[in-house]
């Protein structure tokens, strides 16, 4: 097997019963079975028979997290979860655990809990960041932000993948989950800066033909950084209710107005305010505030972005 010599592996082991081996050797000898069966059902049942016959085995933190992938697959996200169980945040500090905790998130995400996948991402920063796993940890906080409706946090996290790692192999994905990210946000505008750089800089990837399909157009001079922070908007309503925000969200996005946001506050009972605009300037904000003032008989107040 370690030379590479699999099918005279499979030869030898097919004369093996680990049941009639001692303990350890029986143990080792069905664990390599499941590793190298040659089609996907097999290696499945091998997996499981090793971790029934085998449950405290020095392999079985390996057979579970293989099954679970399996499982996840397969498109078993709850059977996959059970499995991963065993992988448990603050106390995982090799690689095999740091996978294990990723794959237990996106599990808990595939069965529609985002929420709780959120949450679970969060407790595993210890294990996770900083590691060799960091980059798919990353990216998986940001898938579960996003489902969870929390695209704030998912360009946070999208924005360390791309300050550590800008052409790493999650680099094109992230770019354009930053993108979708600042579109859920309301933020149209730098969405589309955004979906343009993944074409520009990585013209080959699958993000960059979705990209283009959304019409997208790469030329022009290359463009550098991230409209991700900094400028100015304008908020032109806070109200109690978010019905009433969104109203008003919708009815600007009709008259015209791009990059519309609806913020929840932090206080107890949470204030939703209605900003619009993206601009580098004080000075452009105002344009726009006193368009609105004048058009809609808006007031307003300029704030930073």
């Amino acid at each position: 097997m370690d030379r590479g010599r699999v099918e005279e592996a499979r030869a030898l082991l097919k004369g093996v019963d680990p049941a009639l081996l001692p303990r350890a050797l029986g143990e080792a000898a069905a664990f390599l079975s499941a590793s190298i069966a040659e089609d996907a059902g097999t290696v499945d049942r091998l997996l499981d028979e090793y971790l029934n016959n085998y449950p405290r085995g020095p392999h079985r933190r390996a057979a579970a997290l293989a099954l679970a992938k399996s499982q996840y697959a397969q498109g078993d996200y709850r059977e996959a979860e059970n499995l991963l169980s065993i992988f448990s945040p603050g106390v995982e500090r090799d690689p095999l655990g740091r996978d294990g905790l990723i794959w237990r998130g996106l599990s808990q995400l595939g069965r529609g809990d985002a929420a709780g996948a959120l949450q679970h991402f969060k407790s595993a920063k210890q294990d996770l960041d900083g590691s060799s796993e960091e980059e798919p940890y990353y990216f998986a906080v940001a898938e579960a932000a996003l489902r969870a409706s929390r695209p704030r946090e998912a360009v946070e996290a999208l924005k360390v993948i791309l300050a550590r790692y800008p052409r790493g192999d999650y680099a094109p994905q992230a770019l354009y989950a930053m993108g979708i990210s600042l579109e859920t946000m309301g933020r149209g505008a730098d969405a589309a800066a955004v979906f343009r750089q993944v074409a520009q800089r990585f013209p080959d990837s699958y993000e960059a033909t979705r990209a283009r399909d959304r019409g997208i157009r790469s030329a022009g001079p290359p463009m550098l950084g991230l409209p991700i922070g900094g400028g100015y908007a304008i908020q032109v309503g806070a109200f109690a209710r978010r019905e009433l925000a969104e109203a008003l969200g919708k009815d600007l996005r009709l008259a015209g107005v791009g990059d519309v946001a609806v913020l929840e506050g932090r206080e107890a009972t949470p204030i939703y305010r209605v900003r619009a605009g993206a601009y580098a300037t004080r000075d452009e904000a105002r344009a726009l505030g006193e368009r609105l003032r004048r058009e809609r008989g808006f007031s307003y107040t300029i704030v930073p972005r």
